[in-house]
């Protein structure tokens, strides 16, 4: 018993094992091939961000001008900083539509646009969605001394003059930390032309984690463990180097495989199928055992096996029945009979190898099927059987048996059968508690 569990156990951890090792190779292979996709993806959005913002130039060349006032005017929720009075594009419709489109596009990290324009006297207007302290800064800051546009061009080494078919019209910022609000932020700057002379720039303020937020709704979208890799953690496994287009510095993002995840999901799941296995099988083993096991014995029930057995041949019989089994019925009790035919069979069981069928075949009479096993073997096994039984007394009462055998080499089960219920009856008939093997003569 103590060997058939440490069995069981030992096929539990294999399952497990096994389920463990295929569902980290699965896993694996899926976030190798998703770190792919999610390459192509990045791509498709951070072009669609891009080509958005270039909607800004058609809109701005055909928006018609109105005389505004110097200060600060609120249209449509846009705030129109008008540092000189003169001539204002009305934009405030535009920059709405285009804050519509890029939540749309990017869902989070959107903070802000900012559209600069020059005036005639090089002195800059500004279109703010939200106002800010920062945007009030610094328009005190450029508006007369120095020109607010040129400083971002010279910063951010932008050139100044038109470039037909250049492959980057804009400008990806690394992050950064916002000097007022403390924040860490990229900005996308967009310079305007009108006939090749630099007359507006556009400013969109994004969050750092921008990034960072498409691969979390990748990961939870498909189903996939994907962070970005920086050389730190041991259990991140780079799949994927993306290039950030129109991105001078800070310009590639490494795509890696949480492997910490990978383990503890798998290891989630094998354990989840190995209690799925133990339970069908816990459930296979009782229904089995219900239907084959005789539940007083312990042994197998003749209705389960006599089918298959009369379908095979070479088999070795032994029958084995209780003497004066009814006078200890009669005289003891049922009750008694039955521990009697209980210690018989723990007894008969111990002489019963892996490969060994014992058989309840009646209410006291036992059948024990073997493979390959000599007549000197077969005399050996069944007398340690007899002497098992009768050495010690049960419950007070010297039992014994009776026992005939054949190796059955050469016959059908049901012949040998036959052969062995005849030297069964030899011995009962030469007194009980003994054992007689015969051959079948040819």
């Amino acid at each position: 018993m103590k060997h058939n569990k440490l069995i069981i156990k030992s096929m539990y951890w294999k399952v497990f094992l096994c389920m463990f090792l295929l569902s980290v190779y699965g896993l694996y292979q899926y976030n190798s091939l998703e770190a792919s996709s999610f390459k192509m993806e990045f791509h498709q959005k951070i072009t669609k961000l891009y080509d958005t913002i270039r909607k800004v130039t058609p809109f701005y060349l055909n928006t018609s001008s109105v005389d505004m006032k110097e200060g600060i005017h609120m249209i449509e929720q846009v705030s129109v900083m008008v540092n000189e009075s003169g001539k204002i594009k009305k934009l405030s419709c535009g920059i709405n539509r285009l804050e519509e489109e890029i939540k749309l596009n990017i869902k989070e990290g959107y903070c802000g646009i900012t559209v600069l324009q020059k005036s005639a006297s090089n002195v800059n207007n500004a279109y703010v969605k939200p106002l800010g302290d920062v945007h009030i800064d610094l328009n005190s800051r450029y508006k007369f001394d120095e020109n607010w546009i040129n400083r971002i061009l010279e910063n951010e080494k932008m050139s100044k003059n038109y470039q037909a078919f250049s492959q980057c019209d804009l400008k990806l910022t690394e992050p950064y930390i916002e000097m007022h609000s403390s924040k860490k932020m990229r900005t996308i700057f967009y310079p305007v032309y009108v006939n090749k002379a630099l007359e507006a720039m556009v400013l969109v303020d994004l969050s750092h984690t921008m990034f960072i937020h498409w691969l979390d709704e990748f990961n939870k979208r498909r189903n996939v463990f994907l962070e970005y890799y920086s050389g730190l953690d041991k259990f991140l496994i780079q799949q994927e180097t993306i290039e950030i287009p129109c991105t001078p510095i800070d310009n590639e993002l490494k795509v890696s495989i949480n492997m910490a995840l990978v383990l503890f999901v798998s290891a989630m799941f094998s354990l989840f199928m190995t209690s799925i296995f133990f339970v069908v099988e816990r459930s296979w083993s009782h229904f089995f055992n219900y239907y084959s096991i005789d539940q007083m014995t312990g042994l197998y029930r003749r209705d389960f096996h006599e089918t298959k057995l009369n379908r095979m041949s070479g088999k070795s019989v032994i029958i084995i029945d209780i003497d004066n089994f009814k006078l200890i019925n009669d005289e003891l009790g049922h009750s008694k009979g039955d521990v009697v035919i209980q210690e018989v069979c723990r007894r008969l069981q111990k002489h019963v190898r892996k490969n060994d069928l014992a058989i309840r075949w009646g209410g006291e009479e036992f059948v024990i099927v073997l493979n390959d096993i000599s007549y000197t073997g077969l005399i050996s096994r069944t007398e340690a059987i007899r002497h098992s039984i009768c050495i010690d007394p049960i419950s007070g009462i010297t039992v014994s048996v009776s026992i005939g055998a054949t190796t059955g080499k050469g016959i059908s089960f049901k012949k040998a059968f036959k052969l062995a219920d005849t030297a069964l009856y030899q011995s009962k008939n030469s007194g009980r508690n003994r054992v007689t093997v015969l051959e079948e003569v040819k």
